[in-house]
């Protein structure tokens, strides 16, 4: 029990399930529609430049977002930081990332500006989606979210509508939509955090110190996601990332789950940082346990009705063992995020990151081997939930159970003694 209270550790991992499904079913609400009118080429390209609008996010969520959680944020040389950092990041990678994407003939000039509006809104949206959960206002994200679902699927109904869905609408309607959620957001920030202050004499360094391995460590599953895209698209075909795209859209509830338990176990750790590594370690085992087995009840299930939900949900069936490997994919990233998150919060940011870079590193070699060998797009997922849950394992084995025992020697440890005359005193 993290707060030490039954009915508020309840009530907030409950709040934070629903504030992570809230964001998760308004993109899986667009992404559904779109599986329904858009061609399975122009699908698996929506999957590909919504991947890369995750990647970029991860890096403020991780940057921006961890530090002010973690950080004193009250502090204004800090805070000035996290400004700094916000605008540097989004303005970064709301021109490059559209500029790389079209030089490389991916998109349209069109589609490379809504791109890059989507993504800077997406960023800002985020942090102040990870500002409210440093406060634990879960139920204020859940407002915030559905103002960008609502202003998103409208765009996105009314091309629909006049007959002319197409990528350009779509990444319309995400750019407008997030930029919804920054105007709801600003306002529902509570009024100790609801003020800006002078960049003048940023600590940018200090937060660059705790958020740059937080990042890093943030854009590995997106990152990874990417990547799995990407090589299906040049392994096997365009068509074959669309059909995945379909069935991680199906199974994007296992991995809301998951994510939201994640979130709430990130903000509560940070708020009880002075208890003992074993307490928290003791509540991460009992989480884990919890999540991995409602997970697996809700794949069951998932499955058994794969024939007539998968229908409803994207317009077509999708692949039986594309979702169970999505399904086993959401069950490894269970086992790592507790951990990981755990880790950080201890001081242990960049021996986080090195055990995450060698999991994703081994996800993704397996993934690209197996695409290889078989060309079965199916099986993509699979070979990524190999190295995410062996990582939550290292990390719990080599940076966990240490920090656990070194804890128990300091406690235990009898006071230092001085030697007289061969007499202890």
């Amino acid at each position: 029990m993290i707060s030490g209270r039954i009915p508020d550790s309840l009530t907030g991992a409950l709040w934070a399930l629903a504030a992570q499904g809230s964001q998760a079913v308004g993109s899986f609400l667009v992404m559904a529609l779109a599986a329904r009118t858009l061609e399975i080429e122009e699908l698996g390209k929506l999957g590909v430049l919504y991947g890369v609008l995750v990647l970029c996010a991860a890096t403020t969520s991780g940057f921006v977002g961890d530090s002010l959680t973690v950080l004193d944020r009250s502090d204004r040389r800090l805070r000035a930081g996290m400004q700094l950092w916000l605008l540097t990041l989004s303005c970064v990678c709301g021109v490059l990332v559209p500029i790389i994407i079209f030089t490389i003939g991916f998109v349209s000039g069109i589609e490379a500006l809504l791109l890059g509006l989507a993504v800077a809104a997406y960023l800002v949206e985020d942090v102040l989606r990870r500002l409210l959960m440093a406060n634990l206002g879960f139920a204020r994200i859940v407002v915030m979210d559905l103002s960008v679902t609502c202003v998103a699927l409208c765009i996105v109904l009314l091309q629909n509508v006049n007959g002319s869905p197409s990528l350009t609408g779509y990444l319309a309607a995400i750019a407008c939509g997030q930029s919804a959620g920054i105007v709801v957001g600003a306002a529902l920030v509570p009024v100790p955090d609801r003020y800006l202050v002078r960049l003048r004499g940023a600590d940018w360094k200090a937060v660059a110190d705790f958020g740059s391995w937080r990042a890093a460590q943030q854009m590995l599953r997106p990152g990874l996601m990417t990547a799995m895209r990407l090589a299906l698209l040049i392994l096997v075909s365009l068509a074959a990332t669309g059909q995945l795209e379909i069935a991680r859209i199906y199974a994007a509830p296992a991995m809301l789950f998951v994510g939201g338990i994640s979130s709430y176990l990130f903000a509560a750790y940070a708020k009880n940082r002075a208890s003992t590594v074993a307490a928290l370690l003791a509540q991460a085992d009992r989480a884990l346990l919890i999540v991995l087995g409602i997970t697996a009840t809700g794949a069951a299930v998932a499955l058994w009705a794969l024939p007539l939900a998968g229908p409803l949900a994207t317009g077509q069936t999708p692949d039986f063992l594309a979702v169970a490997g999505w399904l086993a994919y959401a069950a490894s990233v269970a086992i790592v995020s507790p951990y990981g998150a755990l880790a950080a919060i201890r001081g242990s940011a960049r021996r986080v990151f090195a055990l995450r870079l060698a999991d994703t590193l081994v996800s993704l070699a397996c993934v690209v081997l197996v695409l290889h060998l078989t060309g079965e797009f199916a099986l993509a997922p699979w070979a990524a939930a190999l190295g995410s849950g062996l990582g939550g394992a290292a990390i719990r084995l080599l940076l966990l159970v240490p920090l656990k025992r070194d804890e128990w020697q300091k406690a235990h440890t009898n006071p230092p003694y001085e030697r007289q005359s061969g007499t202890h005193v």
